[in-house]
């Protein structure tokens, strides 16, 4: 639709879907180069229970999937995980498409302090915005200058720490169509 190049329809979409904005050059290269690298083959020898425990350390803080995860980000269980440039699109560009509802404030207090995050509820005496780390309430009267981003709550390069076994065995995971146990823990 953005290609139309109809302002009108452009604020329509922005006002009802959120933020969507072309991948820049540098990580349209990157998702290609992982994309020829990760073939149906390839994602079929990832351990599905490593990419489990990626997912764990990694995303779940955020993100639910198959009912295991947190609520700040999006439950990516009915996404399109099957599809590996989605995939790697939101993984490595995460700010291209920014649905509304996760859209993150910043807010700007007389203290001098700005709060980051998505606003969870709000009325005529405070804000209340998710961090990635906690939930804040924030007085309305203490709020001087509040601002929509246009960047997604979810970090840049979440992917550059990993190893590429890593990667893969992450996508093997989320693209799997159910949940994958994992291993008992002995006690000691």
């Amino acid at each position: 639709m953005q290609s139309l190049g109809d302002d009108e329809i452009d604020q329509r979409l922005k006002a009802i879907w959120g933020e969507v904005r072309t991948t820049p050059a540098e990580k349209v290269k990157q998702i290609t180069a992982l994309k020829k690298r990760l073939t149906r083959d390839v994602l079929q020898t990832g351990s599905l229970v490593n990419g489990r425990l990626t997912f764990q350390k990694n995303c779940s803080n955020c993100h639910r999937l198959f009912n295991d995860g947190g609520t700040i980000g999006p439950d990516i269980t009915g996404s399109q995980r099957t599809n590996v440039d989605y995939l790697l699109e939101n993984l490595i560009d995460p700010s291209a498409a920014v649905a509304k509802d996760f859209q993150m404030e910043l807010l700007a207090t007389s203290s001098g302090r700005i709060v980051t995050g998505l606003v969870v509820e709000e009325n005529e005496l405070a804000v209340t915005v998710q961090t990635v780390n906690e939930r804040l309430v924030v007085p309305q009267a203490e709020i001087e200058n509040r601002k929509q981003s246009e960047l997604s709550l979810m970090p840049e390069g979440m992917l550059q720490p990993l190893t590429f076994e890593q990667i893969r065995d992450l996508l093997a995971y989320l693209s799997s169509p159910s949940q994958v146990m994992l291993p008992a823990i002995e006690a000691p």
